[in-house]
C-alpha cells in the first residue's frame, strides 16, 4: 500500500471521533508500526506448532471430508517471517515509517508478474477498506441517530426508508441532519418556514377537535402546500393534494366547511381497518373511494380539454356557444381535424361529428347523462347495428353500480364478439373502447387503442372495475384487488422510471388505494418529506392508513406486510414512527410545536384494547421525554406562584391523548422529568420542574443539597447560572413558610435542615471575608457546637449530630476546621496586640476554653469525620493554648 493511501486512511481516522473533542478525554493512541509490532507478535505465536491436539476435533473434520493434518502442514510452511520489518519498531515515529515503507517500494526490484500482483493486491486491499470503512461510519451514524439519506431512487416496497424509531427523541442531533426541508437544514427557523404553513394547519385542525367539530384536514392542506413552496411552486404537489380531497370525499366546501355532506374523524375507520375484506362495508368504501378517484381523472380531464381549446381557438373552432358539447367537439376536432380531413380513418363520422369520439369524451370527463342526451339526440346517425347502444348506455347510466341486467349484458357481449372483437384494427377506436367500458368486455385485455396518458389508463381500470358483485362469473370478475396487483406487477419502474417523479407513482397507488405502500414509497424520497407526514396524517384522521398490531421502536422498517384470514397481503405503516420522527426534527427549537403533532398519535386508539392502550402509552411517553429535552418547562406545563396555578400549553389538548385526571396526568410527568434533572445533576431544572408539580418537600430537598454544595465550596456561591444563587433561596424559602398551604406539604425536618444550611452559608461567608468574630457568634447561635459546655451537654451534642440531615453531616468537617481557625486568628489577634486593653487576657482565657471545648466535641464524633481533620484542628489548638 503507497505512503499517500495510508496518510489519507490515518487522517480519516483522526475525524472518525472528532465531534466529542469537546469532552476533554485523554486520547488512546496507537501507531501503525506498533500495530504492526503488535501483529508481527500475534503471527509468531501463531506459527509455533502447538503440542495439544483434539482429536474429537480431527475426527468431526475427517467425516466432512477434511484432511486436517494436510491443511496444518501446508498453514505451517507458509514463512511468517517475510513480514517481519526491515529495521527496529519506534513507539511515536509513525510518519517516518509510513515514509520509510514508501521509499521501500519504490527502492525495492521485483519482477514483472510479481509487481502486478502486488499493485492488485494493493487496489484490491484499498478499495476493501474503503468500502469496510463507509459502511462501518455509515453504521456508526445510524447508531448515533443521523437518518438515511433518501437518494430518490426508485426503492423495493419491502425496505427500510431510514425512518427510524427510537426510545429516546434525540433532540440534540435532529436540525443537523433534517432531510427534505432545505439544503442547508441546520438553521432550525429555516427548517420551520417550510413546515410552518403546514403547521398552522395542523394546529387549527388540534382547535376542531377539542371542539368537536369536523375539519376538512386535506383541503386545508392544499393551500398549506401553496405557501409551502411558494418559492419553488411544484404543481405536481398541488396536483397530489387534490386528489386526495377527492378521493376522501372533502369536495363539498365553502369557506373551509362542509356544506351537505360531513366528513367526521375517522370516518372509514371501521370499514377500512375493522371489517373483514370481503365484508359489504368493505365493498361499498372501496366503491366510494373508487368513485373520488374517478371524479378527480374526470374533471382533471376537463380541465385539460378547456386548456386545449382555449390554446388553439382557430383550429378548435369552438364557435359563438362555448357549451360543454360544443367544447368536447372543437377538442375531438383539434385533436383529429386537419384542413378538413379526419386524420383518424376509423373514426365514424356523421353530420360532420365524430359520434363514438364525443360520447366518450362526455363520459371521460364525467358528464354521463350529456352523452346519453347527445347520443338520443343523434340516434338517428347511428348505423341500424349500433342503435341498440343507446339502450346500453342508458341503462347503465341508470344503474348505481354501473352494471346492466343480466339479459342485456348478454345481448352486448354477443353483439360486441360478433361485430366488434374481432374487427378492432377497422372498428372505431372509442366505439370498441365504450363497448368495453358498458359491458366490462374483454376484461383480460387493459388498455385499448385511445388511451394514450396514465391517466386514461388509470380511468379504464377504475371504470372496470365491480366490488359489490358475489355471483359474477370468474371471466367477468375484475376487483379492486385484481388492479392492486396489477400495478404492484408494473411497480415504481414502470411508472417512475427516471426516479425523478415519484408522486406519478405514489398517485397511482392511492387510485388502487394502497394508501401504506404509497406513504411507504414517497418516505424514500427525502424533498416530499413535508408531504409524506401529512398525507398520513390526513389518511390517519379518516382512518385509511393501517398501522402494525405492535409498535417496534427498535425496527427501523415502517412498513409491514401479514396475511389475512382469506390468504390476502395486508400491509402497515407505522405512523406512530412517523410522527415521532417529524415531532423530533423541530422538539429542540419549537417544543409547543413539536407536542402538537405528537397529540395526533392518539387518532389511532379505536381500535383493539391492545393497540389503543399501547398508543396511549407510547404518546405520553414521547411527551415526557420531550418535556426532559425542552427549556422553558413553564410554558409546557405551567407554573405556580404565589399559590396561583397557571396551565402550561400540555394541559389545554389532554383531552386529544386520552387523559381523564389532566392535573395527575401533568403533575406525574412532571416530578418523572425533576427526576431525571436531578439523577443528571440540574439541579435548578429539577427544583422549576418540582415547584410547576407543587412538590415543595422536594424542592426544599434539593435546596438543600444545593446549599450543602455552596457551603463545600463557596466558589460557587453567585447568581450565574452554574452558581447557587443564596437570596433567591432564602427569598424561596420565606415564601414556604408564609404560606401556610405550601408549608404543610413539607416535612418540618427538612425545613429545619435548610434553616441551619442558610446560616452556616452565612457562616461561611463571613469567616471568607476575615469576620471571624461575627462567624463565631453564628456558631453560637446554632447551638450545633458546643463552645462553651461541660462534658455532659458535649456529649449529648455528639448524641445529636447522628440525627442531623446528611447536607449538613457532611459539610461538619469543614465547619469545625473553620470555626477552630476563627478562634485561633482571633486568639493571635489579642495575643500579637501591644495594647493591654481591659479584658484582654479574659477573652483570651475564653477563647481557649471554647477551642478546648470544639476539640473534646470533635474527638466526640472523630470517626464520623475524615482521618485528617482531627489532626489539623489539633494543630489548631496547640496554637491557641500554647
Amino acid at each position: 500500500m503507497s505512503f499517500s493511501i495510508l496518510a489519507q486512511l490515518a487522517e480519516q481516522s483522526k475525524q472518525l471521533t472528532s465531534h466529542i473533542g469537546g469532552l476533554q478525554l485523554p486520547h488512546i493512541e496507537r501507531g501503525i508500526d506498533q500495530i504492526e509490532n503488535q501483529s508481527r507478535k500475534l503471527a509468531a505465536k501463531a506459527s509455533k506448532p502447538t503440542e495439544i491436539t483434539d482429536n474429537k476435533a480431527h475426527f468431526f473434520l475427517a467425516k466432512g471430508g477434511i484432511d486436517a493434518n494436510a491443511i496444518n502442514a501446508t498453514l505451517n510452511s507458509i514463512n511468517l517471517a517475510t513480514f517481519e520489518p526491515y529495521q527496529p519498531i519506534h513507539d511515536t515515529d509513525t510518519e517516518a515509517f509510513l515514509r520509510h515503507q514508501h521509499e521501500q517500494i519504490i527502492i525495492n526490484t521485483i519482477d514483472e508478474s510479481r509487481r502486478e500482483t502486488v499493485m492488485d493486491f494493493d487496489s484490491n486491499f484499498e478499495t476493501s477498506l474503503n468500502y469496510d470503512w463507509e459502511r462501518t461510519k455509515k453504521r456508526i451514524f445510524e447508531e448515533l441517530g443521523h437518518q438515511g439519506q433518501g437518494s430518490g431512487s426508485d426503492k423495493d416496497l419491502g425496505q427500510s426508508t431510514g425512518f427510524r424509531g427510537s426510545s429516546s427523541l434525540g433532540l440534540s442531533q435532529s436540525s443537523a441532519y433534517l432531510p427534505g426541508f432545505n439544503k442547508n437544514p441546520t438553521s432550525p427557523d429555516i427548517v420551520f418556514s417550510k413546515l410552518k404553513p403546514y403547521y398552522k394547519v395542523v394546529y387549527d385542525f388540534c382547535e376542531a377537535r377539542l371542539q368537536g367539530t369536523a375539519f376538512p384536514l386535506a383541503a386545508s392542506f392544499v393551500e398549506a402546500s401553496q405557501a409551502a413552496h411558494k418559492d419553488q411552486p411544484n404543481p405536481k404537489i398541488q396536483e397530489t393534494w387534490q386528489l386526495l380531497v377527492s378521493v376522501l370525499g372533502e369536495q363539498e366546501l365553502f369557506n373551509g366547511r362542509f356544506q351537505s355532506k360531513t366528513l367526521k374523524e375517522r370516518a372509514y375507520a371501521d370499514a377500512y381497518l375493522m371489517s373483514p375484506r370481503k365484508s359489504p362495508a368493505a365493498a361499498l368504501l372501496r366503491e366510494r373511494l373508487i368513485k373520488g378517484s374517478k371524479t378527480f381523472l374526470e374533471k382533471q380531464f376537463m380541465n385539460h380539454i378547456e386548456a386545449s381549446v382555449a390554446s388553439n381557438p382557430a383550429e378548435a373552432n369552438l364557435g359563438g356557444v362555448p357549451s360543454l358539447l360544443n367544447t368536447v367537439r372543437a377538442f375531438v376536432q383539434l385533436k383529429y381535424l386537419r384542413y378538413g380531413s379526419w386524420s383518424q380513418p376509423n373514426l365514424e363520422i356523421a353530420n360532420g361529428q365524430a359520434m363514438w369520439a364525443q360520447i366518450y369524451y362526455l363520459l371521460r370527463t364525467g358528464h354521463g347523462h350529456e352523452a346519453l342526451k347527445f347520443a338520443n339526440e343523434n340516434e338517428g346517425s347511428f348505423t341500424p347495428a349500433d342503435r341498440q347502444f343507446v339502450t346500453y348506455l342508458a341503462a347503465y347510466l341508470e344503474s348505481e353500480d354501473r352494471t346492466l341486467p343480466a339479459p342485456m349484458q348478454e345481448r352486448l357481449l354477443s353483439d360486441f364478439n360478433q361485430r366488434i372483437r374481432y374487427s378492432s384494427d377497422t372498428v372505431d377506436p372509442y366505439k370498441l373502447t365504450l363497448y368495453k367500458i358498458i359491458g366490462r368486455c374483454e376484461l383480460n385485455k387493459r388498455t385499448t387503442p385511445v388511451v394514450g396518458a396514465l391517466e386514461d389508463f388509470i380511468w379504464l381500470q377504475l371504470s372496470m372495475i365491480r366490488e359489490s358483485k358475489n355471483d359474477t362469473m370468474p371471466q367477468d370478475k375484475y376487483e379492486l384487488a385484481d388492479f392492486q396487483a396489477l400495478i404492484l406487477k408494473y411497480g415504481a419502474k414502470q411508472f417512475n422510471p427516471n426516479g425523478n417523479n415519484p408522486l406519478q407513482y405514489f398517485q397511482v397507488l392511492i387510485y388502487s388505494q394502497q394508501f401504506e405502500r404509497a406513504i411507504h414509497y414517497l418516505s424514500s424520497f427525502r424533498a416530499y418529506t413535508l408531504e409524506t407526514v401529512h398525507i398520513s396524517i390526513a389518511l390517519t384522521y379518516y382512518g385509511l392508513l393501517r398501522i402494525p398490531s405492535v409498535h417496534r421502536v427498535s425496527d427501523p422498517n415502517p412498513f409491514s406486510i401479514t396475511t389475512d384470514a382469506h390468504g390476502q397481503e395486508v400491509a402497515h405503516f407505522n405512523f406512530t414512527q412517523l410522527i415521532h420522527y417529524q415531532a423530533r426534527i423541530i422538539a429542540e427549537h419549537y417544543p409547543t410545536e413539536a407536542l402538537t403533532y405528537l397529540y395526533l398519535i392518539c387518532l389511532n386508539t379505536d381500535l383493539t384494547p391492545a393497540i389503543n392502550q399501547e398508543h396511549i402509552s407510547l404518546c405520553h411517553s414521547y411527551i415526557q421525554e420531550l418535556v426532559l429535552q425542552a427549556k422553558d418547562y413553564s410554558t409546557l406545563l405551567g407554573n405556580t406562584r404565589h399559590g396561583i396555578k397557571t396551565p402550561g400549553v400540555i394541559e389545554k389538548y389532554l383531552p386529544l391523548i386520552k387523559i381523564q385526571n389532566s392535573s395527575q396526568f401533568v403533575k406525574d410527568i412532571t416530578i418523572e422529568a425533576a427526576k431525571s434533572k436531578s439523577k443528571e445533576g440540574r439541579i435548578e431544572d429539577a427544583i422549576q420542574l418540582y415547584s410547576i408539580a407543587e412538590a415543595y418537600n422536594q424542592v426544599v430537598e434539593l435546596l438543600n443539597r444545593q446549599l450543602a454544595e455552596a457551603i463545600s465550596n463557596p466558589g460557587l456561591q453567585g447568581t450565574s447560572e452554574s452558581g447557587v444563587n443564596i437570596p433567591a433561596i432564602r427569598r424561596m424559602i420565606n415564601e414556604y413558610v408564609s404560606d401556610p398551604k405550601v408549608n404543610q406539604q413539607i416535612v418540618p425536618k427538612n425545613l429545619e435542615t435548610c434553616s441551619i444550611l442558610l446560616r452556616l452559608v452565612e457562616f461561611t461567608e463571613l469567616y471568607d471575608r476575615g469576620k471571624y468574630e461575627a462567624a463565631v457568634s453564628v456558631i453560637i447561635e446554632l447551638d450545633l457546637i458546643p463552645l462553651e459546655a461541660d462534658m455532659s451537654v458535649i456529649a449529648k451534642k455528639a448524641d445529636q449530630f447522628q440525627g442531623l440531615d446528611e447536607c449538613v453531616a457532611r459539610n461538619f468537617p469543614d465547619v469545625l476546621l473553620k470555626t477552630m481557625e476563627s478562634l485561633n486568628r482571633l486568639y493571635q489577634a489579642l495575643k500579637n496586640s501591644p495594647y493591654d486593653e481591659a479584658g484582654r487576657r479574659g477573652n483570651m482565657e475564653m477563647l481557649k476554653r471554647r477551642a478546648r471545648s470544639l476539640m473534646m466535641f470533635a474527638g466526640s464524633i472523630k470517626f464520623r469525620m475524615p482521618a485528617d481533620t482531627y489532626a489539623k484542628l489539633n494543630r489548631l489548638d496547640v496554637m491557641i493554648v500554647a
